[in-house]
């Protein structure tokens, strides 16, 4: 088995680390040879909180994947998320160019790179981790999705740019490379999951992906098959485990197996009469309380979540939801009731979003929970080109000009401001 065949992703995530292993078939399909998959630890808010722990939790999944493969592993593709996670579009030109030599990828990347000095920066410590074209235009003409061999005098391109905060990306880099592992690539973890999740019809049409993971719920915006608006939502599966605790006075563990078992975003779908028992947190001590109150509490988070979703697309200059709808994935996205409350909600088509598109992919794995890692194995296996908006990239510092340039030209509007204030109270819940 040729090694150069062979991928690998890694999703570090709040509640889970799953490594797959995988390699392309003589007919380009992809093949699972080995997943690991192990609980989280040392993870708060998709984020390292104990790195000793992260390491020694994703060291256990690669060596659990290897094994599965019969074979060792050396470089991997990695998932990021967290709320220090943040994106935004600009336009970069490229004037006075040589009409009579064609548009090389030189060019390319020199305009790319461009882009990124026009990106507005909220700390200093910030890093761009994704430069995504969306459209290119040649002497004003916009509208190309690949402009190399095209004759232009003025090339520009407009770009979705995503960064982030040095010492947490830092953090995760450390914590897998202690796992013996190099970080090939990083990529956010919602185009990781749309990569693997979205048909191309959806992409075209317009349409909005919400990973609800264990600690975050990472959304991201399509339109015209392109990425249009990203945003990282500091509360998960692991949120509403925390407000069934608080709400009935119990323990997380009864909570979190209260909230699997008998959790439903619907209350009015459940019989009144309906109790169940939790556990209190003096042992062998239990209570029973209305199932409909426990649903009822699920309810008020996830609505509250929708509405910060739905509040985001007015900051990205939407009306509403785009006609492809709501695409739902991750390990939450299974919740009874949640299709039909976001649908009831936005107004929109909403779906379950599973792994598709390859043969490959064995039936176990076809699971909302593994979109992500699946998705971070399926770019990795396809090549980088212009307008491959699922490409990984490598982290970039920024100069402290440049992050000062930006910051003068740089001007949020209030829809903006407060949507960020609303993320940044779930901060503190």
């Amino acid at each position: 088995m040729r090694k150069n065949n062979i991928y690998t992703a890694i999703d570090v995530g709040t509640s889970k680390v799953c490594t797959v292993i995988g390699r392309l078939d003589l007919s380009g399909q992809l093949e699972i040879l080995g997943v690991g998959l192990v609980p989280s630890r040392g993870m708060k808010k998709g984020m390292v909180s104990n790195l000793s722990e992260v390491a020694e939790a994703t060291k256990e999944s690669v060596e659990q994947a290897e094994f599965n493969a019969g074979l060792k592993i050396h470089s991997a593709n990695v998932g990021l998320t967290g709320s220090h996670i943040n994106s935004s579009n600009t336009i970069a030109t490229l004037d006075n160019r040589d009409y009579d030599n064609p548009v090389s990828s030189r060019d390319i990347k020199k305009i790319l790179k461009a882009s990124s000095d026009y990106q507005v920066m909220d700390v200093d410590d910030s890093r761009v981790l994704h430069i995504i074209p969306r459209t290119y235009a040649v002497d004003g003409h916009w509208g190309i999705g690949d402009p190399t061999g095209m004759h232009t005098s003025t090339l520009a391109v407009e770009t979705h740019i995503i960064q982030g905060s040095a010492a947490p990306i830092d953090s995760l880099i450390k914590a897998v490379s202690q796992a013996k592992v190099k970080v090939k690539g990083i990529m956010l973890e919602p185009l990781a999951s749309a990569k693997a999740i979205l048909a191309p019809e959806e992409l075209e049409m317009g349409v909005v992906v919400l990973d609800i993971g264990g600690g975050t719920s990472d959304m991201a915006v399509f339109l015209e098959g392109n990425i249009w608006h990203s945003r990282i939502i500091p509360v998960g599966g692991f949120q509403l485990t925390r407000d069934i605790a608080i709400a009935f006075n119990t323990s997380y563990p009864s909570a979190e197996e209260a909230k699997i078992i008998f959790g439903n975003v619907e209350p009015s779908r459940i019989d009144p009469d309906d109790e169940i028992e939790l556990s209190g947190f003096v042992p062998g001590t239990h209570f029973d309380i209305k199932r409909q109150d426990l649903c009822s509490v699920l309810r008020d988070r996830v609505e509250e979540l929708v509405n910060l979703v739905l509040m985001e697309l007015k900051v990205c200059g939407l009306d509403g939801v785009p006609p492809g709808g709501i695409v739902i994935t991750g390990g939450s996205a299974k919740v009874p009731g949640l299709v039909q409350m976001v649908e009831e909600m936005a107004g929109k088509p909403v779906r379950i979003g599973l792994p598709r598109g390859h043969s490959g992919i064995p039936a176990d794995l076809q699971d909302p929970s593994f979109s992500t890692a699946l998705g971070l194995l399926i770019a990795d296996t396809e090549s980088n080109g212009a307008n491959e908006w699922y490409a990984t990239s490598k982290v970039k510092n920024r100069g402290y000009l440049s992050r000062l340039m930006t910051r003068i030209l740089g001007l949020l509007d209030s829809a903006k401001h407060s949507i960020k204030s609303q993320i940044r109270r779930f901060n503190h819940e």
